[in-house]
């Protein structure tokens, strides 16, 4: 009997089963992460809610209004949650934002949170007004951010019962 028979060329197998799996991993399909739309006019705090968001959603972000709009238009496809700062610098506030984001119906399902670093009722109840779904006062703890943004989402997706395709207005299968 020689060295090695007795694996029967296991090996070989081995490989074999190895490059077939591999080649199984590299033709499923990935499904896209979840995207999330910061609208927030502070650098720090664009750079802040990326380091904390990304490892989970794909991150984008817009100081204004105008380039909230330019965004979205180059990104319309699916845009899962919207964190909106209340006090934006420039002619366009979070609440005119938001009213401008409900009044399309491409946007309406979509769940936006209110940042602000002053939470008074007054701000919060035209938040809430405006559409906005909950609201999050700076600081803000990651844990109860993350786990706010999953819950609405989650909420949204069982809502809607299936994803919104934002390009078009029309629901999508969510595949």
């Amino acid at each position: 009997m020689s060295v090695g028979s007795s694996n029967g060329g296991c090996g070989r197998e081995i490989l074999e089963l190895e490059r077939d799996q591999l080649v199984v991993e590299l033709c499923r399909v990935k499904q896209p992460r979840l995207r999330v739309l910061v609208v927030e006019d502070e650098p720090d705090a664009q750079a802040l809610l990326r380091f904390i968001l990304e490892p989970k959603y794909e991150v984008i972000t817009a100081s204004s209004g105008e380039e909230m709009r330019r965004q979205l238009d180059a990104h319309s496809e699916r845009v899962s949650l919207v964190l909106m700062d209340l006090k934006l610098e420039g002619d366009e506030d979070g609440v005119t934002l938001t009213k401008h984001l409900r009044s399309e119906s491409r946007w309406k399902g979509i769940p936006i949170v209110a940042l602000t670093a002053c939470a008074t009722g007054d701000d919060l109840r035209r938040a809430v007004e405006a559409g906005c779904d909950d609201y999050v006062p700076k600081p803000f703890y990651r844990r109860q951010l993350t786990a706010l943004i999953e819950r609405l989402i989650d909420n949204s997706r069982a809502t809607n019962g299936s994803v919104v395709d934002n390009s078009r207005g029309t629901e999508g299968s969510g595949s």
